[in-house]
């Protein structure tokens, strides 16, 4: 209580606008009261107790592939972890361990183990091969050519089928590939998807990617690309049972061609459009080129022990394996533990292949492996600490080079720290921390779940192979809003990678784009659907998150921007605001204000409406300012600076009369003639008007703030637990070093690692 009061005295929102005032000294002399007795209490008892917080599913499924040595997919089998907008789920309090989570983890330990350990025989190889020749359809299409609504009959299932395969292992496909570019076209992407259900009239779909090739070599030149996976993490259609016999299982792979320049679903226009050529397919599995694979030796590992003494054999494998999932050494008593789990279940299961399947899948529910490493008197504060670092930067366990480091007792040492932070970031695993760290952090999952009016907006979800169908996004296809998050996840590892200002989230001379968003937002001069920085211009009006896609229709309601939405997520994500939901009995935004939102003359008079209620007016009046300078980015996130005029209704794309989409742009710029109203006089700070001033004052005005947001959900995802008013001077330090190196990303990632705080001390 006493630390919202000094944070209310230092923004100058208490008192309250309209009654007296102290003067700057009284402000100060009280501020410095409350401070130093918050200091004085933090100084009684530095120290907070850990609270043991298992993995969440992100960080299990990553622990399982880097124990193993393969990649599982894991999560869809857990039960899904709780979700709570602008909150990180990797939190002590929200980790808790019930019954049907021990028995959905005993589950995929069985699967993981039996994927892991092999039986000694090598077992039977299936291979399947088809070829296409390039003669000529109905439609002008090759056989063995694919354009971006597939080949034959409209449907996108061109493929392979699969009617022999193993249940477990890892399987190789070759493809002998080309592709026909039209002038000025220099790649396409050709992306391998394998699983059932691939087709227009399917009830089921589910599928998983094989990889993606980028197609640059003509057919004059045609390669052959190679790719690799585990044939568990790809669905299997069940076999239909057809007089009392279960036909075997199937599955398809089917190579799609996902080129994109943001108006494929402007009319067929195969023979326009870069096409693949696709000579045949070649599938096997499992590979047994070595015999047992790695990652079985890797655990039951050659040794003399093995015939000599099986025992001692059992408790070898046992203790490398453990020390590895504990991310620690086992301690003797824990070894013994398993040693008679193995001893329980290896008369049943016969082989001691079998047998230590059972035992390590027990391993991989104990409490070791499941909740974070925390010192203890029989664990180094060191391991800990490295499993901090990896599950932190990773989502996933240390590797060799950490577990050594703390074994040797070097990470106390801040110039280690600062290295391995910095090695740890360079490394691809980094990636899933920033994903999950973004995803969260700015509450990217309500993207997928805003219905977006499809009378407004007729052309932003289609339908690939024939036109829209319902307004809804393929499932099999990558669309405008996966484009999205990626654009907003590439944007925070970009500025993590460059170690630019943290400063640089409010607004930035480059955006991450690939050739359908870049037509999205009406950047020219870009191909490929790679996501990659491109630098952007004024007229742009791009830059920084505020204008991200991914932001804009999340915080909108499908129809129209939404400013308090918005005015909610600058708030919350960007200057770390705790903004309180409304009462229950506080009517929506159209009913206070007494006509409804399309009644209006435009929002900025609603709000005004809104803020003359006495119910709603203590909330709002520091609130709606902060959104109304989005309004001129629409609700599927375009510039859009001029709207229809009330009562104007927006035709649908029609072909006869729009003819294609630049005829129907032309048509919606012709009844935009109304300018958007966006500007705002935000508190304690001038009248802005739109995203470009706004972000000036924010830049201006709010450093210190938007600095020390980004830094508190750093280290609080970082130290899985929320801060509490005993880390405010912990923080104060850290972002007075922050200033100090300009608030660069890495440095401050570097400097949070090596926190007291963060190490625990």
């Amino acid at each position: 209580m006493w630390e919202s009061i000094l944070e209310r005295l230092e923004n100058g929102e208490m008192p309250p606008d309209g009654e007296p005032q102290p003067t700057d000294k009284d402000r100060a002399a009280v501020a410095k009261w409350i401070e130093s007795a918050l200091r004085d209490a933090v100084n009684a008892r530095p120290t907070q107790t850990p609270l043991a917080r298992r993995l969440t599913n992100f960080e299990y499924e990553n622990t399982v592939r880097d124990l193993l040595g393969f990649e599982l997919k894991l999560i869809d089998s857990l039960p899904k972890d709780p979700f709570k907008p602008y909150r990180f789920n990797n939190t002590a309090e929200l980790m808790q361990m019930g019954q049907e989570q021990i028995d959905r983890y005993l589950e995929c330990a069985r699967r993981a183990m039996a994927s892991a350990i092999v039986d000694p025989a090598k077992p039977e190889i299936h291979k399947s091969r088809r070829e296409w020749k390039a003669y000529g359809l109905d439609r002008g299409l090759g056989a063995d050519e694919i354009s971006p609504w597939g080949n034959r009959r409209n449907t996108p299932a061109w493929g392979m089928g699969l009617k022999s395969f193993p249940k477990t292992g890892e399987y190789r496909i070759r493809v002998k590939a080309s592709a026909i570019l039209p002038p000025d076209i220099t790649e396409l992407p050709l992306r391998l998807v394998m699983g059932y259900g691939l087709n227009v009239n399917s009830a089921t779909q589910q599928i998983e990617p094989v990889g993606t090739v980028r197609l640059k070599n003509s057919p004059d030149d045609p390669q052959v690309f190679e790719f690799r996976g585990r044939i568990e993490n790809h669905p299997a259609q069940p076999g239909r049972v057809v007089n009392g016999q279960r036909r075997p299982d199937t599955m398809t792979i089917t190579p799609q061609n996902l080129y994109d320049d943001g108006t494929l679903n402007d009319g067929r226009r195969d023979l326009a459009m870069p096409r693949a050529v696709v000579e045949w397919i070649e599938f096997e599995a499992p590979l047994t080129d070595a015999w047992p694979p790695e990652h079985h030796t890797r655990i039951l590992f050659e040794s003399p022990l093995r015939e000599s003494d099986p025992q001692a054999y059992v408790r070898a494998v046992l203790q490398r394996f453990m020390s590895r999932a504990y991310r620690r050494p086992a301690t003797r008593e824990e070894i013994d533990r398993f040693v008679k789990v193995y001893k329980l279940v290896a008369p049943e299961l016969g082989t001691l292949e079998a047998a230590m399947r059972e035992t390590l899948a027990m391993v991989l529910v104990s409490p070791q492996f499941m909740y974070h490493t925390i010192e203890n008197e029989d664990t180094s504060r060191q391991f800990e600490l490295a499993s901090k670092l990896s599950y932190f930067l990773w989502g996933s366990m240390p590797d060799d080079e950490l577990l050594s480091l703390a074994e040797e007792q070097k990470l106390d040492d801040a110039e280690v720290i600062a290295h391995q932070v910095r090695r740890l970031l360079k490394d691809r695993r980094s990636r899933d921390f920033i994903h999950n760290f973004t995803w969260q952090w700015l509450s990217l999952s309500k993207l997928k779940t805003v219905p977006i009016n499809r009378e407004l907006f007729p052309r932003f979800l289609y339908y690939v192979s024939a036109g829209e169908r319902a307004g809804t996004e393929v499932p099999y296809r990558p669309t405008i809003r996966d484009h999205m998050i990626g654009e907003t996840v590439g944007f925070v590892a970009e500025l993590i990678r460059r170690n630019a200002s943290v400063l640089s989230i409010v607004d930035s001379n480059f955006a991450v784009l690939n050739q359908p968003l870049a037509a999205h937002y009406g950047v020219e001069g870009i191909q490929g659907d790679e996501l990659r920085p491109i630098a952007v211009k004024p007229e742009h009006r791009l830059g920084g998150l505020l204008t991200h896609g991914s932001i804009l229709i999340g915080n909108g309601t499908g129809t129209a921007p939404h400013p308090i939405y918005r005015a909610v997520w600058l708030r919350e994500a960007i200057l770390g605001d705790e903004v309180p939901a409304p009462p229950a009995d506080v009517p929506a935004l159209s009913d206070s204000a007494g006509e409804s939102a399309e009644k209006a003359l435009t929002i900025k008079d609603l709000l005004a409406k809104h803020r003359q209620k006495e119910s709603c007016r203590e909330c709002h009046i520091r609130l709606d300012p902060w959104g109304i300078p989005f309004e001129r980015y629409n609700a599927i996130g375009r510039f859009q600076p001029m709207v229809p005029k009330e009562g104007t209704r927006v035709s649908r794309f029609d072909k006869k009369t729009h003819k294609d989409l630049a005829g129907y742009a032309a048509y919606l710029n012709s009844i935009n003639t109304v300018e958007v109203q966006a500007g705002a006089e935000v508190p304690q700070g001038p009248e802005v008007d739109g995203l470009t001033e706004l972000k000036a004052f924010l830049l201006s005005k709010h450093e210190d703030d938007i600095a020390r947001n980004i830094l508190r959900r750093l280290l609080t995802y970082g130290i899985g637990r929320e801060l509490t008013w005993r880390d405010r001077f912990a923080v104060a330090e850290l972002l007075k070093q922050s200033k100090k190196d300009e608030h660069r990303f890495q440095d401050m990632i570097v400097a949070i690692c090596q926190s007291e705080t963060f190490r625990g001390k």
